[in-house]
Parts: C-alpha cells; sequence; structure tokens
C-alpha cells in the first residue's frame, strides 16, 4: 500500500486531515510506535511527543506517520499528516484498508441467517434486524429483538423481553435478560425467589465486552442508553439505567436500582442499590459508592468521597 491510497480513503471517507509532508513510499502495514516494525505505519498520541524517543528511530525511516495538532514534524517521517485525533484516524485506517470486516469462514460470526441459525439457537419468534451478525453457541429467546448492523459474537445468551438497538456489539460469554437476584422471606427467615417481569432495553452504538452480565428488570426494564461502552466482566443489575455515553471499566458491579448520568466513567467500582451517579461524574478506581454522586464529581475511595487535589 503506499500513501496515496491512505489519502484517497481519508478523503473518501470525509476525515479531516493536514497533510504535512507526502512521500508516495511503500507501506508493509501497520504497527505501534514502542513495537515499531519497519516499514509500518504508526501514529502517536497527543500525550506524548515523539522527540522524547527519537533515538530510537536514528537508523529508521517511518514511511507514515499520524500526529496530533500540537505534535512537531520530524525528518524520520517519510509522509506525515496532523489530525485532531491520532487514535482514531490510525483504527479508521486499519478497519477500512488493512483489515477487512471478518467473515463467518475465519470467526464463524455470520450475517447469513441460514449460517448462524445451525450454529445458533434462535427462536422463530425473535425479530433479528438486516445485516446482523451472529457467532457460534448463541441462543436467542422468543420476543428479542435486535437492531441493523448489530455484531452478536460467541456464546451469548439474549434472553426474553430484551430490544438491542442498531449498530450494537456483544462480545463472547455474555448474558442480557437473565432474572435478578430478589427474594422475600417468611416469619422463619426463610427466604423465597423471586421471579422478575421487566425487560432490558439496549439502545443504538452500544458496545458490551466478553463476560458481561445485565439483568432484566424487577417490573420496569433495565436499561443502557444510546453510545454507552461497558467493559469485560462488568454485572449490571435489575432496574439499573445507564446515562447516554458513559464508559464503564472492568471489573465493575452495579447494584439494583441504580441511575447513573450521561458522560460518566465508571472505573472499576461498585455502587450500591438505589444510589444515582450524576452525569459527567467520575468514580474512580475500586470506589465503593454508598452515597449519591452529584454530577461532574470526581468520587474515590471506600466509602467513595470526593477527590481532593
Amino acid at each position: 500500500m503506499k500513501s496515496s491510497e491512505i489519502l484517497s480513503f481519508l478523503d473518501q471517507e470525509g476525515i479531516e486531515y493536514e497533510a504535512v509532508r507526502i512521500s508516495d513510499v511503500e507501506i508493509d502495514g501497520y504497527s505501534s510506535l514502542f513495537n515499531y516494525r519497519e516499514r509500518t505505519m504508526t501514529f502517536i498520541v497527543p500525550e506524548r511527543h515523539f522527540a522524547d524517543y527519537a533515538e530510537q528511530f536514528s537508523t529508521i525511516k517511518i514511511p507514515f506517520m499520524i500526529i496530533g495538532e500540537t505534535e512537531e514534524d520530524s525528518p524520520v517521517f517519510s509522509s506525515v499528516i496532523r489530525v485532531k485525533s491520532p487514535r482514531r484516524v490510525f483504527f479508521a485506517l486499519l478497519d477500512g484498508l488493512f483489515e477487512k470486516a471478518p467473515g463467518a469462514d475465519i470467526t464463524g460470526i455470520s450475517a447469513d441467517p441460514e449460517v448462524y441459525k445451525k450454529n445458533s439457537y434462535i427462536a422463530p419468534t425473535a425479530t433479528i434486524g438486516k445485516n446482523v451478525r451472529i457467532g457460534v453457541g448463541c441462543v436467542i429467546e422468543g420476543n428479542v429483538v435486535i437492531g441493523d448492523n448489530t455484531e452478536i459474537h460467541h456464546n451469548v445468551v439474549i434472553r426474553n423481553k430484551t430490544r438491542i438497538g442498531a449498530n450494537c456489539t456483544i462480545h463472547s460469554g455474555t448474558v442480557i435478560g437473565e432474572y435478578g437476584f430478589g427474594y422475600v422471606k417468611n416469619e422463619q427467615n426463610e427466604k423465597t425467589m423471586l421471579r422478575h417481569y421487566g425487560g432490558v432495553v439496549i439502545e443504538d452504538d452500544v458496545h458490551i465486552g466478553d463476560n458481561c452480565v445485565i439483568i432484566r428488570g424487577a417490573i420496569d426494564d433495565t436499561i443502557i442508553h444510546k453510545g454507552v461502552k461497558i467493559n469485560t466482566m462488568v454485572h449490571i443489575a435489575h432496574n439499573d439505567e445507564i446515562g447516554a455515553n458513559t464508559l464503564i471499566t472492568s471489573p465493575c458491579h452495579v447494584c439494583g436500582s441504580v441511575k447513573i448520568g450521561e458522560n460518566c466513567h465508571i472505573a472499576g467500582a461498585t455502587i450500591r442499590n438505589q444510589r444515582n451517579v450524576g452525569a459527567n461524574a467520575t468514580v474512580g478506581l475500586g470506589a465503593v459508592v454508598v452515597k449519591d454522586v452529584d454530577g461532574g464529581l470526581t468520587v474515590v475511595g471506600n466509602p467513595a468521597k470526593p477527590l481532593v487535589k
């Protein structure tokens, strides 16, 4: 591949860039800057500066470099473009030019209903949208709706009363819509488990990592709003509501009836049941939230308290 092909792709996709210098040399793939392979394209994030690592490249020429708006040019770069988000542009190039979407013959994840119905159980009453890709060993029960262009990886269980929007990704081993842990006690303190009758609503553009559990609501629905990104091994309990564009990293346990606002960052925390986390809040790594968190706050520790800088 040559630099001109990369620029053509960026133009076609409408990705803005400044061509600082272009030399149409051959590019043999891609690599990270810190495990660089010769003749490959790479990038450097705005948080770092290439000058701090330039000595490592004294005998190497980088054929195509993607830099941020404040990064300086270097004679080490044969071709260099300047963009707002080097990481985002780099991975857009990987998706569009270097790594085509994997097909069923490679991964077992297929958009062909004849293929995925052989490899997984799809209830006849499930509604599957256009270009939905489903892996091997999945169970998709009746009264499930999956929107267009969503991708379901291997061994995913989606139980009834679950609605999933368009352009979502659900990774292997995740269970959505299982019954929650609710019970009542009698006079002898014996516990009887309660069946949950709500569902799960997952809106568009949601990413759910592998081995996550999202529990159905007890009566109302558990709701994951648009653009939420959930890492691996996250537990979201019944009646929770996760606001748009919130990020939840692993491992994280969100107890029942929790409301998290939009644009939050929840970092491997535990949030007690019936707590509220306001919009744009950050819950620090390992925090245990036992009281409501106001919007815009950063809380850390056990019990979680506002961070004092």
